[in-house]
């Protein structure tokens, strides 16, 4: 019953959001795409914002692991939204016979350029809803309350203005702090931290390499401590048909703790500009093995002020 009240007034809900920002997107400001090496943007701050004009072409974290290496422009605000992102994972085994599903809806990623090659970022994740169902004990747990927020940066090394020139490459470091605010049975209830480099290389016929490699502290599977993960993606993307731009991504994330199997995902999606300022995304991750989540779906959009 719960399911289909909520059910009714979504498509209601989506219908006015996709005209108020078609309305956003009549009056944007005009763009002219990415700016070219001999623009000397470095006297622009989060006070002295970057005139529309001078703007770099948008590009979002989302959807896919691999992170862009492209800092927001000095002065203005991208918001990167999870509209919602389900995941779903089954262990199956002599001893075990579990299926769990993780719910989540608004994520928000406030992104906001402080200088021409340096952001700031906050998480926020509305709402998390875990649900796991064990068939072999017989037992049924659902739990949901607002999700773990996050805070961090990105630092542009290079390549923040180097358009779409063939073979030309861009790189970041991006630090994240993830903050414990789930209630217990939705999040682990301690800080983690991670640090990414997002690299991208610029290719022939118009396709796009993304590599990005991290290293983080996190919570082991048993909570009880700490070990060392090593996330790790590779992303081909290409504009295959009109605007939409559409990637294929395998990633996997390594553990020090001991017993326990690289996570491993491949995972396919797209998105597609409304406007210079406006893009929607959709993604599909596709479990290789029973470490990872065996489908995770999840659609969003960006919006950049």
């Amino acid at each position: 019953m719960t399911k289909t009240l909520l059910a009714r007034p979504l498509p209601a809900i989506i219908a006015l959001l996709l005209g108020a920002l078609h309305a956003y997107a009549d009056d944007s400001r005009p763009t002219s795409g990415p700016a070219t090496n001999t623009v000397d943007k470095t006297q622009y701050t989060l006070c002295n914002p970057t005139p529309a004009v001078q703007m770099r072409a948008m590009d979002t974290d989302r959807p896919n692991i691999t992170n862009t290496p492209h800092a927001i422009d000095a002065g203005h605000l991208q918001i990167e939204t999870g509209i919602i992102d389900y995941a779903y994972f089954r262990v199956h085994s002599p001893d075990d016979n579990v299926r769990t599903s993780d719910v989540a809806f608004g994520q928000f990623n406030f992104r906001l350029g402080v200088l021409n090659y340096l952001e700031v970022n906050a998480i926020i994740h509305a709402y998390d809803l875990v649900q796991a169902h064990n068939y072999g004990a017989g037992t049924f747990s659902r739990a949901g309350s607002f999700g773990d927020s996050g805070f961090g940066g990105k630092l542009s090394l290079w390549g923040d203005e180097g358009g779409d020139n063939t073979w030309g490459t861009a790189m970041a470091i991006q630090p994240q702090v993830k903050i414990p605010t789930a209630r217990t049975h939705v999040g682990n209830g301690h800080l983690e931290f991670e640090v990414g480099a997002p690299f991208l290389m610029n290719l022939p016929g118009a396709f796009h390499l993304g590599l990005q490699a991290g290293v983080s502290r996190e919570r082991n599977s048993d909570n009880n401590g700490y070990v060392t993960a090593l996330p790790i993606s590779i992303s081909v993307d290409r504009v295959v048909v009109g605007n939409v731009d559409v990637y294929f991504e395998y990633a996997c994330r390594l553990t020090t703790e001991k017993h326990v199997e690289t996570e491993q995902t491949v995972d396919v999606g797209g998105t597609y500009p409304l406007s210079d300022n406006i893009v929607l995304d959709v993604g599909m991750n596709l479990g290789l093995n029973r470490a990872a989540n065996s489908i995770e779906a999840l659609t969003g959009i960006s919006v950049r002020f």
